[in-house]
């Protein structure tokens, strides 16, 4: 800790450690004093870019250096188990990237590091911290919407080929560990379960239909939670147009439908509940496929929260355990896929392997 602010040290200079950065700039208490990439060019420029006074092109270097509190890991997800537990047993904290891992062994490895040291574990889920996920969540837990029997995840994002050949990683079962499911809708299955509360069981079909890649880019699986309720997810990263992507939730009171990567709402139609948001009616059903144009904005919240958490010394909001239970339904999509049979989530529990 330097001048009375909490030093985060940032792993990766890709398109997440960019926002990282940016977001750094709007957070009280907490300041990015060190940087790390393997290519010495880029990490020296990207550090005289932001003005950050330390990089290395190790990061076993930097999460070693005396400044650095929190380790920001923004590396392609196969590799964040090596940083986050290099900088748990150097007695750093770390905030991680979604999605927490790349299967649900090395995700435990993780969680199982940082409690072990003590250190802090936070993983970032940004969607979880706009209106539309504060205002879902409040309407089921209250009962606006009464009986919620119906919940579906819908993302039908579009990626480019150029996209897939921007960086080596990208599209590789090693590094990036899936696709659709795992990098673009992990932020949209996290919020499902959030609002509609544990999974019981997947049905899951996934299939590589377009792009030349090791991974899926289109998916869909039937859900059935702890509830009773039902639902249905569908991502992918295949289509021509991209959609917006949307939660949309049906109770016996109800029916609200939302935007969270945008923060809008479509449809709320609640009995006796009319007029609680403002509805979007001109929002466009279709959307970019550049995620660099997507809202960064709600990073700064859990790197906020991560300071906050330190001097508070509780666990972040989100935390690695959190983090952990969008990846167990989508290995359980997998798993489904190739097994053709519906799987039940009481077998990825901690401890129980993947």
């Amino acid at each position: 800790m330097a001048n009375g602010k909490i030093g985060f040290g940032l792993v990766g200079t890709g398109m997440s450690g960019g926002f990282m950065a940016q977001e750094m700039n709007h957070v009280e208490g907490g300041e990015l004093v060190a940087v790390c990439s393997r290519n010495e060019d880029n990490v020296r420029g990207f550090a005289e870019a932001n003005d950050v006074r330390h990089w290395f092109t190790d990061y076993r270097d930097l999460v070693q250096h005396d400044d650095v509190d929190v380790v920001i890991v923004s590396l392609p997800s196969g590799l964040h188990a090596d940083v986050t537990i290099a900088a748990s047993n150097a007695g750093k904290h770390a905030l991680v990237e979604k999605p927490i891992e790349i299967n649900l062994e090395r995700a435990d490895r993780m969680i199982g590091a940082c409690r072990a040291n003590g250190t802090k574990l936070g993983v970032i889920f940004q969607m979880r911290f706009g209106i539309v996920a504060r205002t879902l969540k409040e309407a089921v837990d209250s009962g606006r919407l009464g009986r919620v029997f119906l919940g579906d995840a819908v993302d039908k994002s579009a990626r480019t080929t150029a996209y897939y050949n921007s960086a080596a990683w990208r599209g590789t079962k090693e590094l990036e560990g899936g696709g659709c499911l795992m990098t673009q809708s992990i932020h949209i299955i996290d919020l499902l379960q959030y609002l509609m509360g544990p999974v019981r069981s997947v049905m899951g079909r996934v299939a590589t239909h377009v792009h030349d890649i090791e991974i899926e880019d289109t998916a869909t699986a039937v859900v059935t939670f702890e509830s009773g309720a039902t639902g249905i997810i569908e991502s992918t990263s295949s289509v021509r147009t991209a959609l917006k992507s949307r939660v949309e939730l049906h109770g016996d009171k109800g029916t609200v439908v939302a935007n969270a990567q945008y923060d809008k709402f479509l449809l709320w139609d609640v009995e006796g509940d009319e007029g609680r948001v403002d509805v979007e009616p001109s929002f466009e059903l279709s959307d970019i496929d550049d995620p660099w144009a997507y809202p960064q904005s709600r990073h700064r919240i859990q790197l906020q929260d991560m300071v906050d958490a330190i001097r508070e010394d509780r666990d972040p909001v989100l935390t690695g355990e959190d983090a952990r239970v969008p990846l167990a339904i989508i290995m359980a999509i997998y798993d489904s896929s190739r097994e053709g049979r519906e799987v039940f989530l009481d077998a990825y529990q901690p401890g129980l392997g993947d």
